[in-house]
């Protein structure tokens, strides 16, 4: 992976003119620079080594050099689209879910917008906002794919049970092959973010779906249910031991199966 790979990529899929960067903090914080700057939507920034990249929660993630994909999409939300701002983050998972299969592969997702195979993790997703005052100007969509088994962190290091692509597949993948798919898919998905066919393709895809799960609210007791899937604003549906069923917006909440 280098600058004249991810330029002619970019000019092939009629993108504006990407970063790439050979090592950077974190692509996210590069792309908020270019957004406030005036970059168009759909700016791309790559970079081979990421050394500290943010996660939800506060995370960190770290790649290491040509391991992994971590890039970060600059986007300017049309109006349509700034009313499910929150369906952003499951536009990525989604979109790295249909690169995935496009490897013969099952991918799943756990809400809202880490990737799964195998149950394992093998993608991470951070959506940033950029303002002016009280208007949004900017949306960056960063994406972290483990490509090789040496971008999965030590265990010790590890919250949830991680996987690279590479470890499922048993052979080696193009890195620059799976970056094609992720942006076309996300493109098309982009296009039907909020549809009928955006949400029944999310939920079809949903990890531990009729599973037993705790959910992990911030500040509050933990919750136990089944998994039920996601309503249409993307609100996480659970239904308690009682009977009862409950709806949790995405945010700063921890989900894993019982068993």
């Amino acid at each position: 992976m280098n600058a004249l790979l991810i330029q002619a990529l970019t000019q092939k899929l009629g993108l504006p003119p990407a970063v790439f960067l050979e090592e950077t903090t974190s692509t996210n914080d590069e792309a908020l620079r270019l957004a406030e700057a005036g970059a168009p939507d759909e700016t791309l920034v790559v970079a081979d080594y990421q050394t500290r990249g943010r996660g939800r929660m506060g995370r960190s993630w770290i790649t290491r050099k040509g391991s992994a994909l971590a890039f970060s999409l600059v986007l300017r939300p049309r109006s349509r689209e700034e009313e499910r701002l929150e369906l952003f983050s499951p536009l990525g998972a989604l979109s790295v879910a249909s690169a995935l299969e496009d490897l013969g592969l099952q991918p799943q997702v756990k809400w809202p917008n880490d990737v799964l195979l195998n149950r394992r993790k093998v993608c991470g997703i951070l959506v940033e906002a950029s303002w002016t005052g009280e208007r949004l100007t900017a949306l960056v969509v960063g994406i972290g794919v483990n490509v090789a088994p040496s971008a999965v962190p030590p265990d010790e290091w590890l919250i949830y049970p991680a996987t690279s692509v590479e470890e499922i597949t048993g052979h080696p993948v193009d890195r620059m092959a799976v970056l094609e798919a992720i942006l076309l898919a996300f493109r098309r998905w982009r296009h039907e973010l909020g549809s009928d066919h955006f949400m029944k393709a999310w939920q079809e895809r949903l990890a531990f779906l009729e599973e037993e799960v705790v959910v992990q609210p911030p500040g509050q007791s933990s919750l136990r249910g089944r998994l039920l899937g996601v309503d249409g604003e993307g609100n996480l549906r659970l239904q308690l031991a009682g009977g009862e069923e409950i709806k949790l917006a995405a945010g700063d909440i921890n989900l894993r199966p019982v068993t």
